[in-house]
C-alpha cells in the first residue's frame, strides 16, 4: 500500500519488560516504522494538522537549529516550508487546524528566541500566521515561552492561545528556576496579555488541555517543580478574556525530593480506563527519569504510583488507546543515552504496568504525538529525535487481522 512505502520494516510485539510483575498473558502491540525525515538537525517538536485539506493529517516538524519550520505531506512525506526566517531556538508551536481548514486557513503560533541558560537572553517572541499571504509576524513577547496550545477557554467556539513560559524572571537558568512563573492567555494577533496565574512555583515544563469537568470549556493542566496544577475559568463568554475569573488547584505534588529542582513533574497527560475512570500520567521531575501515574482514592485524593524509573531524560510523552480495549497506554521517549520509544500498558486496574519497546533503532525521541494518521481507525504514533536528527511514523497494525 502507498501509505506503507519507505518502511523500515520491523514490527514490535509486546511484551518485553515486566515493570511490576503482571502474571496474566500480555496483549500484543504491533507497529511498523516509516521514516518521515532523517536530516533535520535539532529536530525537537512535532505537531499534527491537515495542512492541504486532503483529509489526511500532515506532520509539522520544528527544529531548534533551523531558520525554517517544515511540514511533511502525508503519505509521500514530501517536505514543504511552513515558515521561513524564524529565529533559532524555536522551542514551541501551536496550530489551530482542528476544523480541517487547509493551509491557507490554518492559524499557527511559533515560540522563538529561547535561551535555556539565561532568562535575560530570552527573546520569547510569539510569531503568528493566519496561513494567508501575509508574512508571519511577532505579535507579543513572552520571555522563556516554552509551551503553547490553542483552546476554547470560555466555550464560545473560538479558540484562544494558552502560553506557558518555562520560568519567571530570576538569576537561575530557566530550566532550573525557582522563581514564580506565570501562565498566560492571548487572542492572536492581539498583543493583550491576560494572566491566568502568576504563582506557579519554579520551572514549568508540561502543558495539557482537557475539558476536565465536561462543561464545554477547555481547562488547563500544568506540570513543573510545584507538581501538577489544574486551572479553570468561570464567567460569561463575552468575547473579552479580561472578564474571566480563574481558580488554580494543585492536584499532585509530584516527585518528592530534598532538592527542589528534583521535585514535582515535567510532563502531564490524562488517560482513561475501560470503566470510565481517569488517571494522570507524568514524567517526574522536569527532564526527569521517573514515570508515574495517579489514581483517585475513595476520598478523591490523587495517589502516586511509580511505574518505571532510570531514564536519562524522558521527554517524548503522550497517552492513547492503541489496541482499542478502552484502557489508555502511555508512550515515553528517551532522548538521551541509548534513546528509544517505549509503551507502557496495564492489563488490570492500573496497579501493574509493563513496558514494550517500540523503537531503539536510531530514535532518541524528544517529542511524540498519538493520532490516526492512516484513516484505519487505529491510533498511530509520530515521534521526533533531537540527537538522531529525524522523525518517524509508527503505523499501528495492532489488531488489523481482527479488523479485517
Amino acid at each position: 500500500m502507498d501509505r506503507l512505502k519507505n518502511i523500515h520494516a520491523f514490527s514490535i510485539v509486546a511484551a518485553s519488560l515486566a515493570v511490576a510483575g503482571c502474571a496474566s498473558a500480555p496483549p500484543t502491540f504491533r507497529f511498523e516504522a516509516q521514516t518521515i525525515a532523517s536530516d533535520i538537525e535539532g529536530a525537537y517538536l512535532t505537531k499534527i494538522a491537515d495542512l492541504n485539506d486532503d483529509g489526511r493529517p500532515d506532520v509539522i516538524l520544528l527544529s531548534v537549529r533551523s531558520t525554517e519550520v517544515l511540514w511533511f505531506e502525508n503519505p509521500s512525506w514530501k517536505r514543504h516550508v511552513l515558515a521561513a526566517d524564524v529565529a533559532l531556538a524555536a522551542v514551541g508551536a501551536a496550530v489551530d487546524n482542528q476544523a480541517g481548514a487547509h493551509l491557507d486557513g490554518a492559524r499557527f503560533v511559533l515560540l522563538t528566541g529561547f535561551h535555556r541558560d539565561d532568562f535575560a537572553q530570552n527573546k520569547g517572541e510569539l510569531v503568528f500566521s493566519d496561513g494567508g499571504a501575509s508574512p508571519a509576524t511577532v505579535f507579543a513577547r513572552e520571555p522563556a515561552a516554552h509551551r503553547a496550545a490553542f483552546a476554547d477557554i470560555d466555550g464560545n467556539g473560538t479558540r484562544e492561545l494558552v502560553v506557558a513560559p518555562i520560568a519567571g524572571p530570576g538569576a537561575d537558568a530557566p530550566i532550573a528556576s525557582l522563581a514564580d512563573t506565570s501562565l498566560v492567555l492571548y487572542q492572536p494577533p492581539q498583543p493583550a496579555r491576560h494572566i491566568i496565574t502568576n504563582a506557579l512555583k519554579g520551572a514549568v515544563h508540561g502543558l495539557s488541555i482537557i475539558d476536565w469537568d465536561g462543561d464545554g470549556r477547555a481547562d488547563i493542566l500544568t506540570a513543573g517543580f510545584g507538581g501538577v496544577w489544574l486551572h479553570q475559568s468561570s464567567g460569561e463568554a463575552s468575547g473579552s478574556l479580561s472578564t474571566l475569573e480563574w481558580r488554580s488547584k494543585q492536584l499532585t505534588t509530584g516527585r518528592e525530593d530534598d532538592d527542589p529542582r528534583q521535585r514535582g513533574a515535567g510532563d502531564i497527560d490524562v488517560g482513561t480506563r475501560a470503566d470510565g475512570t481517569r488517571f494522570l500520567a507524568t514524567i517526574e521531575s522536569v527532564h526527569g527519569g521517573d514515570i508515574a501515574i495517579y489514581q483517585q482514592d475513595p476520598q478523591g485524593e490523587w495517589r502516586r504510583q511509580l511505574v518505571d524509573q532510570g531514564y536519562a531524560l524522558a521527554h517524548g510523552f503522550t497517552v492513547a488507546d492503541f489496541n482499542g480495549d478502552g484502557d489508555d497506554e502511555i508512550i515515553v521517549g528517551e532522548s538521551r543515552g541509548a534513546g528509544g520509544v517505549f509503551l507502557y500498558y496495564s492489563s488490570d486496574d492500573g496497579r501493574d504496568w509493563r513496558r514494550v519497546t517500540i523503537d531503539q533503532d536510531d530514535m532518541a525521541a524528544g517529542a511524540c504525538d498519538a493520532v490516526d494518521m492512516t484513516g484505519d481507525g487505529l491510533v498511530d504514533l509520530v515521534c521526533a529525535g533531537f540527537p538522531t536528527r529525524n522523525a518517524k511514523l509508527y503505523v499501528n497494525t495492532t489488531g488489523m487481522e481482527a479488523k479485517r
